[in-house]
């Protein structure tokens, strides 16, 4: 396919079809040399010693030098530059904050459109895609001497074809949050967390009776539109129970069998979670039920410690998810920020190692202190551990031992999938219909969509 500029008719008309990066990544080709100046370097070139050369990162706000918080950020922001300095002393990078999850991957279309696309994208959840259809560029080559400090969970999610795509920045994961004046309230001790689902039902069930009304057992967030809050902390679950919703091909596996033992569990859990709050779409509010003592336990994001203290919660207590019986501790990573090239890029050698620099001990030893997120190698949470708090020690050790899991990465008509997708979690948590009608009914939905 010849590269031009789409028209809109065009564009619309692919992505109708579902096939807009598809066609993107077709048209997507790489700046050649300006017939005009015969020593303009192309892609893959090697620039001469006193050249200098601009890489334009669409980056994570902290990266953004017009970020409102630029000055707390700037010894980390200054280290990632340093490093990179060290190995492309005439290299500028650029960083621009524009936006992130669909804003972000509406602005990438419109800019591989107009042939504005920078060299280096940050993301979450849309890499395989991406990379499946040609607009990244493999870094295999790039980090086979840091591959064995790098967790993997921490990139899984750029990973397809047996190629990987991006490189992660920092991370979080889920992990078990309990309030222990709650707990303690109903006679339960709360220093010793439940460490299976049904040491976990059992004692809210406890705590629940103990509340008569006042306070209860769980905090579950159930599907609310397109709000992912519930689906990420019903992956852990689903990944501890070794049930997958997708399979390796990318197919909806809705019907998987073992998913009925899960959502069986999230039915009975929900009647011990606060009345109305399980499709409360405030996700703030859902949450901060556990802060203000309405509820004993939850499954809690990395973040949610410096929450419970600036909720008023100082005691808070973490430790790992309880896990099913027969099953395997797991989390799912989130807030995980990933770098990669657009196999567009002018540079790509230097754009991968800019991307690579993130992993770089100096760097990835700042993380903490400065930002206040998980770093991703294992050198620095090994390096943090000893001196981190108990909270924070709780999610270094899921990040360094646990199965971490991503969440799917559809590859046609995500927001149908997701729909359904939801629904089926309504109709779990919301009737008495049987589960396995329910699973069902979700997987022809999903057929007709992949089959359209």
């Amino acid at each position: 396919m010849s590269a031009k500029r789409l028209s809109r008719r065009d564009f619309l008309k692919v992505a109708s079809a579902g096939a807009a990066m598809a066609f993107l990544a077709a048209c997507q080709t790489q700046p050649g040399p300006d017939p005009a100046v015969d020593d303009d370097p192309g892609p893959g070139d090697v620039l001469p010693a006193d050249d200098t050369f601009e890489i334009v990162h669409w980056a994570e706000g902290i990266m953004d030098p017009d970020n409102t918080n630029a000055d707390d950020y700037k010894p980390y922001v200054d280290q990632v530059h340093e490093v990179f300095r060290e190995k492309f002393p005439n290299a500028t990078v650029t960083a621009v904050n524009m936006g992130w999850d669909e804003a972000l991957r509406q602005n990438l279309v419109t800019a591989l459109l107009g042939g504005t696309a920078p060299d280096v994208i940050v993301g979450e959840n849309f890499f395989q895609q991406y990379g499946d259809l040609g607009a990244l560029m493999p870094v295999d080559d790039y980090i086979q001497d840091i591959k064995d400090n790098l967790i993997p969970g921490t990139y899984a999610a750029s990973v397809t074809g047996g190629q990987t795509y991006g490189v992660n920045q920092f991370t979080g994961c889920f992990g078990f949050e309990r309030n222990p004046n709650v707990i303690e309230a109903a006679g339960l001790d709360p220093s010793e967390p439940p460490e299976t689902w049904d040491d976990l039902l059992y004692e809210a069930e406890v705590i629940t009776e103990a509340g008569n009304g006042e306070f209860y057992g769980y905090t579950l967030q159930g599907p609310v539109g397109f709000s992912v809050g519930g689906i990420f902390r019903v992956a852990v679950y689903l990944k501890q129970a070794s049930a997958e919703i997708q399979q390796e091909d990318g197919y909806p596996w809705f019907d998987n069998p073992a998913t009925i033992p899960v959502l069986e569990f999230l039915r009975n859990i929900n009647e011990f979670t606060p009345p109305g709050l399980t499709f409360n779409p405030d996700e703030g509010q859902v949450y901060s039920q556990l802060f203000l003592g309405v509820s004993a336990y939850q499954i809690c994001g990395s973040w949610h410690v410096n929450w419970a203290k600036e909720s008023g919660l100082d005691n808070a207590m973490y430790s790992g998810v309880p896990i099913p019986r027969d099953g395997r501790p797991a989390s799912v990573v989130v807030g995980n920020v990933i770098n990669a090239v657009l196999s567009g890029s002018r540079y790509p050698e230097a754009s991968a190692e800019w991307i690579t620099s993130f992993t770089d001990d100096r760097v990835q030893d700042l993380v903490n202190p400065i930002y206040g997120r998980m770093p991703s190698t294992r050198s620095a949470l090994t390096r943090l551990q000893p001196t981190a708090t108990e909270a924070d020690q709780a999610f270094i050790n899921e990040l360094l031992t646990a199965d971490l899991g991503i969440l799917p990465q559809w590859r046609k008509d995500p927001q149908r999938l997701w729909t359904i997708y939801n629904d089926m979690l309504t109709g779990v948590l919301s009737t008495n219909s049987p589960i396995d009608g329910l699973v069902g009914q979700a997987q022809q939905q999903a057929d007709d969509v992949m089959e359209s």
